[in-house]
């Protein structure tokens, strides 16, 4: 993906001079490896860049993070790298660079599963614990594994992470090791897994939150692609499953929420879908319980693959028309159709709409990617380059706007490198601009605190702004509007289908009342004024990995006058005081994974607001309501005037305190007041 270095002064590495490499797949690079992760992690804690944690919970101030180069080569490895907090390692060069696990290696096969990359919850210095809601940012980019024979306990990652972490373009050869993914966290993009006994050991992300397979492939599993130890809450689409027993297997007496779209399974043997029977789950008397047993099949595709779901342990099977068959819909659970409507009907069990035969063409489209790759490297023109010619500096606290417009009035593709930089206004960008970070938690465009530019709220200003149908991307950064900016936007997206908005941060505060005792502690560090987060005004295209945590803010993401078509894949907005997603006036968005979450002040926050709109789709949503919250919230998701709005899957049932965890219904018509009063369902459809 990266064909050539990016040069980011603040990166480390590999192959430099203070990390030399043998790169020839013959010697040791554990500890050199090690060195260059240590580093980057060092580098982060000193910077304070992507600072979120302040020093509590036994974290350094700073948190760690940053970026390991690894030019090609092939690096051998005898011992599991420890990936710190928020440390991305990404591969550039001609070809991937390639991390092999040799031949019977030691520690591979005593019984005992063992990780080649290990996702870890602390910067450097810190207890070694793995990866959990205090992980942030972490990823391994552009870069493949390959576990040699004779190491059967061998994992090629142990994924984990509460937010923005990332598996990206990854090719994982297991061989007759375990698995090529351990546990989960956020997106795993583009990834393909050959051989193991399992390709994707997961189980529910830290946090509880969904994790998304986007554009993944599995084959050659000996025993399944993807086993589910708990309830992992996967959103998967256009994957590909071939050549294995059985696509997704879940671990008896496990509750799933399990959505599957634009999937094609080829010579899947066994079955393609295994569940445990809902009434036979610990609690099923409880209808919340019987009810949180998922499953959604939408738009894929079978080859060779006869066998569709089987439910454990009654053995009941549900069977494609033909072994090449196109699955239109295949539900298992609550279905609510004509909602709110007085012809509401409700039923639960296994629906299955399929017809036979799946031509090429059918399964071509249905893979079709909307994501698309970075420009090439060698198109990246970097803001400090920008600057030099200038005479100018940038990222030293003075005001760097003019560079960066600049920059982005003269190039199309605009790099910016680790760094925190100052802006006294709107960034403006191109119809065919490309704005490419590696690193949102280092990478931050931050407003100039109290500018008058930033000052009112009737005359919303973004800090970004894209033009209305321009063909645009922005990944990798950091949108920070301060503390005192009333009127400030965090983004202006009016980009047209076919752009990209993806990998994405904004500071993260949580709003609440003055004189709230957690003041000082995460998320509680001040006391802001900001207008909104992320504001889509006529724009679409596709938005990925994007964790919108601005509280200060009226909502996280607002969507307004709006018909071009958008999905939204592993979206988190949280912390806000009255509302996290409000849409007006939209029509063909698609949300899969969408997750929000109140805290323990944001009590009177509903989760989603629509208005005026149609055509929209909430897949395997996660709508939390957290353990200390103090009051109780009458609905989730709120509706008016809106038509054939569709919710496939969601977790919403909460053993604690469920007067106030629980909403109290999955959706309201606020007009006419009826409501869906089920919060786990696998389908609600509105009329």
């Amino acid at each position: 993906m990266y064909t050539s270095r990016p040069t980011d002064p603040t990166a480390v590495l590999l192959g430099s001079q203070s990390f030399q490499a043998h790169a020839d797949g013959t010697g040791d690079d554990t500890a050199v490896l090690q060195a260059a992760v240590d580093e980057a992690s060092r580098r982060g804690i000193a910077n304070k860049l992507g600072d979120i944690l302040g020093g509590a919970r036994g974290f350094p101030h700073g948190d760690g993070g940053g970026i390991v180069l690894v030019p090609s080569g092939t690096y051998r490895l005898s011992a599991p790298i420890q990936v710190h907090d928020s440390v991305r390692i990404i591969g550039y060069g001609p070809s991937r660079p390639v991390f092999v696990l040799g031949p019977s290696t030691p520690g591979y096969s005593s019984g005992t599963p063992r990780e080649l990359f290990g996702f870890l919850r602390r910067p450097l210095g810190g207890p070694v614990s793995y990866a959990n809601n205090d992980t942030f940012g972490t990823a391994l980019i552009n870069l493949d594994i390959r576990i040699g024979p004779g190491n059967p306990d061998a994992m090629g990652v142990r994924f984990g992470g509460a937010q923005l972490c990332l598996l990206q373009d990854l090719d994982i050869e297991v061989g007759d090791g375990l698995c090529g993914i351990d546990h989960n966290a956020n997106l795993i993009h583009r990834v393909r897994v050959t051989g193991g006994q399992v390709g994707l050991r997961a189980w529910a992300a830290s946090a509880g939150w969904q994790t998304t397979l986007l554009d993944c492939r599995f084959t050659g599993q000996s025993h399944a692609a993807v086993t589910m130890g708990n309830d992992a809450k996967l959103v998967v689409v256009r994957a590909v499953i071939a050549k294995t027993p059985r696509a997704f297997e879940a671990a008896p007496g496990q509750t799933q929420h399990l959505y599957i779209q634009d999937t094609h399974l080829d010579h899947v043997s066994d079955v393609a879908v295994t569940l445990n029977d809902s009434t036979s789950l610990p609690g099923s008397e409880n209808d919340l319980v019987r009810l949180s047993n998922q499953l959604t099949l939408l738009n894929c595709t079978t080859a060779s693959t006869p066998d569709l779901l089987l439910l454990t342990p009654s053995g009941a099977r549900t069977t494609a028309p033909e072994p090449a068959a196109h699955i239109r819909e295949l539900t298992h659970g609550l279905r609510v159709e004509e909602a709110l409507a007085a012809d509401e009907s409700r039923r639960e069990g296994i629906y299955l709409a399929a017809i036979a035969g799946a031509g090429t063409s059918r399964i071509r489209s249905a893979l079709r990617s909307d994501t698309p790759a970075p420009p090439p490297v060698k198109k990246w023109v970097s803001v400090t380059d920008v600057a030099r010619r200038l005479g100018r500096t940038v990222g030293r606290g003075q005001d760097d706007l003019a560079v960066f417009q600049a920059a982005v009035d003269q190039h199309d593709v605009v790099f910016v490198p680790i760094g925190r930089y100052l802006l006294t206004g709107t960034l403006k960008l191109r119809r065919t601009t490309q704005l490419i970070g590696l690193h949102p938690r280092q990478t931050w465009l931050l407003a100039a605190d109290r500018h008058p530019n930033f000052s009112a709220p009737q005359t919303p200003r973004a800090l970004v702004s894209t033009p209305r149908g321009g063909r645009n991307t922005i990944t990798g950064i950091g949108l920070d509007t301060a503390q005192r900016t009333p009127g400030a936007v965090n983004l202006l997206w009016q980009s047209a289908d076919g752009s990209y908005l993806a990998d994405i941060a904004t500071q993260f505060v949580k709003w609440h009342p003055e004189g709230a005792a957690e003041t000082g502690n995460p998320g509680y560090t001040y006391r802001g004024t900001h207008k909104y987060t992320i504001w889509v005004r006529g724009g679409g295209g596709t938005f990925a990995n994007i964790w919108s945590v601005n509280g200060w803010a009226d909502n996280g993401l607002l969507v307004e006058d709006t018909h071009e078509p958008a999905r939204l894949y592993e979206l988190s907005v949280e912390h806000h005081e009255t509302r996290e997603v409000v849409l007006r006036r939209v029509s063909n968005w698609q949300f899969l994974g969408l997750q929000t979450e109140d805290h323990i002040h944001g009590w009177r926050s509903q989760a989603v607001e629509i208005e005026r709109s149609r055509d929209l789709l909430f897949a395997n949503s996660v709508f939390f309501r957290v353990a200390t919250v103090l009051g109780p919230h009458p609905c989730s998701v709120g509706i008016l005037d809106s038509k054939r709005i569709t919710l496939r899957g969601h977790r919403g049932f909460r053993d604690k305190t469920p007067e106030y965890t629980q909403w109290g219904a999955a959706v309201r018509d606020r007009r006419t007041g009826r409501t869906v009063p089920e919060v786990e369902y696998t389908l609600i459809r509105t009329r």
